[in-house]
């Protein structure tokens, strides 16, 4: 991956003068961590998804341009691989039409938590992901998404996911997974400055995801998330914004399964699996000063059933309150203390988690 990324900056350094320069950002984001998941209480440097990438548009005539991205999470701290894979794909654009990319992205589905919705994006320990499912990049998918002067501000996004699987059959798909879309990602969303109003509703079909609740992963599930985040400020409460944020999700299909035993004694799996979760959240950016204040509370409640065993209902809840110190344009400083609190489990039991912490991020 080294040799892979020196090689991109050489490239870059080399191109003629005919092309259209690449971008290169990204962002280091670390901070300091108390972290308490029910048992053991430690102290951790995070590196909370830092990035490095390149992104560029290549103009091919007036209307149709080569779109590309690479983009790899980066280990600040040194507890992990220093490059992960992120977005990285290759497509067209047409203006004023769309774009059509393939390669490895994140879901519409999980874009659709983005804006003032989950203000704990990517904070350590304290994303939706540790206890909702529907945030994941995915890989080998074909994706469209029309451009919002399409249709008045309407975006339309749609994520073909190919499995590219002929043999392996798991216990949560309905066999091979090895023809186009596998699974579907897509959403409708609406944004309108003016009225100070951002909506979202996002849908996945046997699209994989993580289940926290009960410890399962990349299983293809049907959801369904619906969200919306608003400017006070249009109404006379200047730098506050609210987001709010619902879901449902079950695991699509159930095949390959061993039902509960006695003799020898085993579980069984999970033959039912339904997660309904929800968020809300308050952002307030103090007038003329470098202050911003933030506030969310998440709840996700999961039915689930052993075949032939045990069936159980758990539930989790979670509060997060934050402080940024912007010191420029693309530095800030920041502080926050977040609160998790599980309830018959089958993963995590009844246990308390907490993560207390002050960080820094600089973009680039």
């Amino acid at each position: 991956m080294n040799k892979l990324l020196l090689a991109a900056v050489v490239a870059t350094m080399g191109m003629s003068a005919a092309q259209a320069a690449p971008t290169l950002y990204g962002k280091v984001n670390v901070s300091v961590d108390s972290y308490d998941d029910g048992k053991d209480d430690k102290t951790e440097v995070n590196s909370n998804a830092s990035r490095i990438g390149v992104k560029g548009e290549e103009k091919l005539t007036d209307q149709l341009a080569a779109i590309y991205q690479a983009e790899w999470e980066i280990d600040v701290d040194g507890g992990d691989d220093v490059f992960k894979k992120r977005n990285i794909f290759a497509g067209l654009k047409w203006a004023n039409l769309g774009t059509l990319k393939a390669g490895i992205m994140d879901t519409p589905f999980k874009d659709a938590a983005g804006g003032y919705r989950d203000v704990f994006n990517d904070y350590a320990h304290a994303d939706i992901k540790e206890m909702m499912y529907g945030e994941e990049r995915v890989e080998n998918v074909i994706g469209i998404e029309t451009d919002p002067k399409l249709m008045g501000g309407v975006v339309f996004a749609l994520q073909a996911q190919q499995g590219e699987s002929t043999t392996e059959t798991t216990k949560y798909t309905d066999g091979a997974r090895d023809s186009i879309g596998d699974g579907i990602s897509t959403s409708l969303s609406y944004a309108n400055k003016d009225l100070g109003f951002e909506g979202v509703i996002a849908g996945n079909f046997k699209s994989i995801g993580d289940f926290a609740a009960v410890g399962i992963s990349n299983a293809p599930a049907d959801a369904i998330r619906v969200g919306g985040s608003f400017d006070l400020g249009k109404i006379g409460a200047t730098g506050l914004y609210l987001g709010a944020m619902w879901q449902t999700a079950e695991i699509s299909d159930y095949t390959n399964l061993e039902a509960f035993s006695v003799t020898p004694a085993y579980a069984g799996d999970y033959n039912k699996v339904e997660e309904n979760a929800w968020l809300i959240s308050a952002t307030y950016k103090l007038a003329n000063t470098p202050w911003t204040f933030k506030a969310q509370y998440q709840q996700a409640d999961t039915d689930y059933a052993v075949l032939g065993g045990a069936s159980g209902d758990s539930s989790v809840d979670q509060w997060g309150i934050g402080a940024d110190y912007k010191l420029n344009s693309q530095t800030k400083l920041f502080a926050n203390a977040i609160q998790r609190e599980w309830d018959n489990s089958p993963k995590k039991g009844n246990a308390d988690e907490s993560v207390y912490g002050l960080g820094m991020e600089i973009k680039f």
